[in-house]
């Protein structure tokens, strides 16, 4: 009987041994299985990010690889822009809202570009992706009077895009910080002329030209130096 004793304990041993590695088997396998699920299935957010990034693809040439804009191109810095202002203008470009004007060439060009986006997913998908760049300081291109800018942007700008000039998701407005001195000066004097916020459809664009006829070519540069003392303190 004595005999058999280190027989048994040693099939005892032998059994909590084989337990232990099979629990912490199993324990590996589930980890490496859940690793694995992490890898395969990423989340909608990162789905909605790498499509976006794509679908920006097309739009680099003329906005830079960041969003930055492109000056020489007539380009608007778009980095950090308001992802509810970038939606709908990208719907007003697909349906023919803006960028039909004869005389807007660059608003023209926007068109196709805007078009070759199929649906509303693949527009808030790319908007989403651009709202996401951090924001550049574009180049200084006008001379003004910033202080009487700040003045003049309060009473006649900051009721819609607010106080540092970050536009408004609520009111779709955008923001004007990252635009680039002479995107915002040319678009001013676009709704000036009546090449943009003409169309029946475009509510805020038709609010948008009331308060730009009556701001002068003085007072327009004053506000968009307002605006580059913003950016620059960003």
């Amino acid at each position: 009987m004595l005999r058999r004793l280190p027989v048994y304990l040693a099939l005892a041993m032998f059994s909590v041994s084989c337990g232990d590695r099979n629990d912490n088997q199993e324990a590996a396998i589930e980890k490496d299985a859940a690793v694995a699920v992490a890898v395969e299935e990423p989340s909608a957010a990162e789905v909605a990010t790498d499509k976006g990034k794509a679908l920006f693809a097309r739009c680099v040439a003329c906005h830079g690889a960041n969003g930055e804009g492109n000056l020489a191109l007539n380009s608007p810095g778009i980095a950090g822009q308001s992802e509810s202002y970038l939606r709908r203008q990208l719907w007003e470009f697909k349906n023919g809202q803006r960028g039909s004007h004869e005389g807007d060439i660059a608003g023209a060009q926007m068109q196709p570009m805007a078009a070759a986006l199929a649906d509303g997913e693949e527009i808030t998908a790319v908007a989403a992706y651009v709202a996401s760049l951090p924001p550049t300081v574009p180049p200084v291109t006008v001379d003004g009077d910033a202080g009487n800018g700040e003045k003049l942007y309060i009473s006649k700008c900051g009721a819609c895009h607010g106080g540092k000039a970050w536009g408004n998701e609520s009111l779709f407005t955008p923001r004007l910080t990252m635009l680039g001195d002479a995107y915002v000066v040319r678009q001013v004097r676009k709704f000036q002329d009546g090449m943009r916020g003409t169309h029946q459809s475009a509510l805020q664009g038709k609010q948008m030209a009331m308060v730009a006829k009556d701001v002068s070519a003085e007072e327009l540069n004053d506000i968009v130096a307002f605006l580059n003392e913003l950016a620059a303190g960003e």
